[in-house]
């Protein structure tokens, strides 16, 4: 007796659980531990039965991907409608802070957004795209802040740029192992973090 067919909602489902272990597995071993194989292992089912959800390996990692930038982008716009003039060095402050915490408590998905985009995830067009768009994003709120004569005015893009190039130097030398120690990692964020605001504040 053939099996019944799963309704969409239970299409979903399931997808949703493949790009969990996804998650699960990149975050856990790394990007290269992130194979269909072992997926298929930790979900307990047949290698070839992730293909009844998605066409291939690429198309897990593109969804997986979408799922992410999803979350992120739904976190900026909190800080988005967040910001006034009154508050707009906090909430600076607060995106600054969740660039950092993601780099240091999500190590391996920092990685393959920030230090191996090679990795096949997305294409070089869409990597430049997310950078952009995180650039952009930040570049917004500084141009709030320089309106209302709290940050120094300067040309937003190049202010933004400036700042996550800073925040992002340690993160990515450490993991490209140029610098091998985590502490002095952390400590050199910190002192980062005083420059960029110093940097961006209306002197």
């Amino acid at each position: 007796m053939p099996r019944p067919k799963k309704t969409p909602a239970q299409l979903e489902a399931t997808r949703e659980k493949i790009l969990d272990v996804a998650l699960s597995i990149l975050q856990e071993s790394g990007p290269e531990a992130l194979t269909s194989r072992a997926i298929a292992e930790d979900l307990g089912v047949a290698h070839m039965s992730l293909f009844t959800y998605f066409e291939n390996h690429a198309a897990i990692l593109r969804a997986l991907r979408e799922r992410e930038l999803s979350k992120w982008q739904a976190q900026q716009q909190v800080f988005e409608q967040r910001a006034t003039p009154e508050n707009i060095v906090q909430v600076v402050e607060d995106v600054l802070r969740l660039y950092i915490d993601f780099a240091r408590e999500n190590p391996n998905l920092y990685r393959l957004a920030w230090v191996m985009p090679e990795f096949g995830i997305e294409s070089p067009e869409e990597n430049r795209q997310r950078t952009l768009n995180t650039v952009g994003h930040l570049a917004g709120l500084l141009q709030l802040g320089m309106a209302s004569g709290v940050f120094e005015n300067r040309e937003p893009l190049l202010s933004a740029g400036t700042a996550l190039a800073m925040v992002n130097t340690p993160y990515i030398l450490f993991h490209n192992g140029r610098l091998a120690d985590p502490t002095m990692r952390d400590r050199m964020v910190d002192e980062v973090f005083s420059i960029i605001m110093n940097y961006l504040k209306k002197k």
